[in-house]
């Protein structure tokens, strides 16, 4: 029976691994997707309706620019209420084909569920905001499997990424960066971010 969990998994698994058929598992059929951005840098359509849609959107076309993409959920523990989940953050570590460039980017989820009986979830609708999005030359590709190699995939503790960062950062100027991708510049609420006691 899939869970909210097991959906979320299941998207980042569709959008990364570039497989459009799962889609259809995910999404109920006349789903709706909305896509916020703040940032000029990147384009996406503000709306689609229906699983189609949102494969196009979220799977072939995006991996036609993007490759070696992985999504991270930078939380603790996931945690929702009744069949909604607010202001998840994710952040998102991949290279774009066209620049031979790293783009990280990071922002928040929101989601709303149905329940069917036998099958548990569908998602219903998902808002993707994106706050921040950064390109960095990286014409030899080092710079992306360096970063990934320290980061749990797709489930990310802040504790870990802040710490991950931090050191990185501190170990190279190249990757000096990575301090706007630290859990203080979400812009989200301290406690969603804060490591459980």
């Amino acid at each position: 029976m899939l869970t909210h969990k097991s959906l979320l998994e299941a998207y980042v698994h569709a959008k990364d691994k570039c497989c459009p058929s799962l889609i259809r598992d995910i999404y109920e059929p006349d789903a709706v997707l909305n896509i916020s951005t703040s940032e000029n840098s990147v384009a996406f359509p503000p709306l689609v309706v229906g699983t189609d849609g949102i494969a196009q959107t979220l799977v072939t076309d995006f991996s036609r620019r993007f490759t070696q993409c992985r999504t991270y959920y930078v939380c603790d523990q996931l945690a929702s209420k009744e069949d909604r989940i607010d202001r998840l953050p994710w952040l998102v570590l991949m290279r774009e084909k066209e620049s031979a460039s790293l783009r990280i980017g990071r922002g928040h989820y929101n989601w709303t569920f149905t329940r069917r009986r036998e099958e548990g979830a569908r998602v219903r609708e998902m808002h993707i905001c994106i706050d921040h999005m950064m390109l960095i030359a990286d014409i030899a590709g080092d710079l992306l499997p360096t970063i990934q190699s320290f980061l749990p995939y797709p489930w990310l503790p802040p504790k870990v990424l802040d710490t991950s960062f931090g050191f990185i950062g501190e170990c190279n100027p190249s990757f000096a960066f990575l301090k706007e991708f630290r859990t203080d510049r979400f812009g989200l609420q301290h406690e969603r971010l804060a490591p459980t006691a």
